[in-house]
């Protein structure tokens, strides 16, 4: 687990948006190491915001860990098996990605998490 503050979603944004930019120029090494790290400070982004989730009414607080879940599983097989992956289908996954990710912040936002993480 990272020591530093967690990340904000802008943040979390603009390393997803890098992900994509290394996607798309088809350099497996930094698509690697960019959804490395995305995938630890979005983890510890998730923890950081555990206990403000617990806070929501209950279907909401599953609605938004669900698109959590989604964007680490769909971040996973970047972060961990790209050197064996096809980088055509890693390029439309990173930009899904940070679709996703735009979403479930403004999502986040909406529901007051925002204020958790600075």
């Amino acid at each position: 687990m990272n020591t530093a503050s967690p990340l904000c979603h802008e943040a979390l944004l603009t390393l997803a948006r890098k992900l994509a930019g290394a996607a798309s120029d088809g350099d497996r090494d930094r698509v690697e190491t960019a959804a490395r790290r995305l995938l630890a400070a979005l983890i510890d982004h998730i923890r950081a915001e555990k206990a403000d989730m617990a806070l929501l009414e209950c279907d909401r607080a599953r609605d938004l860990a669900s698109g959590q879940q989604r964007i680490v599983d769909h971040l996973v097989p970047l972060a961990v098996d790209v050197q064996n992956a096809d980088l055509s289908g890693c390029d439309g996954l990173a930009r899904q990605l940070v679709a996703e990710l735009s979403l479930q912040a403004d999502d986040e936002r909406r529901s007051g998490l925002a204020g958790a993480i600075r």
